[in-house]
């Protein structure tokens, strides 16, 4: 459920692509190192990040299998809970 969106505008200048702020980013293209360097302040034309992380909570339109994945990356406790929205509860 974790997914990045671009903060301001920029030409990202490995591969030229434009981005626009408000659209999502697609980090899972890219190397952990430049995601990083993405969501850093230090950059030669932009003040502040490029990219920030947005970390979505799940709802009843996502499957078992991924909120169990949301409650793992947050070591939220679901051992023995199976039911879907058994686990939702567990997110506050």
């Amino acid at each position: 459920m974790v997914k990045y969106t671009v903060e301001q505008d920029f030409t990202d200048k490995l591969t030229q692509v434009i981005y626009r702020k408000g659209a999502d980013y697609p980090a899972s293209d890219v190397s952990d190192e430049r995601l990083a360097e993405l969501l850093g302040n230090d950059h030669k034309f932009h003040n502040g990040a490029l990219v920030v992380k947005i970390d979505e909570k799940p709802t009843d339109k996502n499957t078992v299998a991924e909120i169990k994945a949301y409650l793992d990356e947050h070591e939220i406790e679901s051992d023995g809970v199976t039911k879907k929205q058994e686990l939702l509860d567990l997110i506050k």
